[in-house]
């Protein structure tokens, strides 16, 4: 379990290194992060990677699912169509892996 699992959206911050090199045998994997998405598809890939290298192994094949067909142009100039395509095809890939609960829906159980 990696609390702040953000802290892995690089995915060659020290942490991730020893965590994927430290001869670590890590059957199941758990996040927790408030933010899993910030800046960009490499930081996304990057937690995505953690929990499932032998799936999510290349940030080029991921970058490539959510470019075409709007690789050549840049993001300023996508159609509100293909902005919203690319969102559903995110939406599509992490919908397994995230887990959102609001402040709203658990501050009645929290603490005083």
């Amino acid at each position: 379990i990696v609390d702040e699992g953000h802290r892995l959206k690089n995915h060659e911050c020290a942490l991730a290194k020893t965590l994927r090199t430290g001869g670590y045998r890590i059957k199941r994997r758990l996040l927790l992060t408030g933010t899993p998405i910030q800046n960009s598809l490499q930081e996304l890939w990057s937690l995505l990677n953690f929990l499932l290298p032998h799936i999510f192994n290349s940030v080029q094949n991921f970058e490539e699912w959510f470019n075409p067909p709007f690789a050549e142009r840049g993001s300023a100039d996508l159609t509100d169509e293909e902005e919203l395509l690319m969102i559903n095809r995110l939406h599509h890939v992490i919908r397994p892996f995230l887990l959102r609960r609001k402040k709203s829906e658990v501050e009645k159980f929290l603490p005083g």
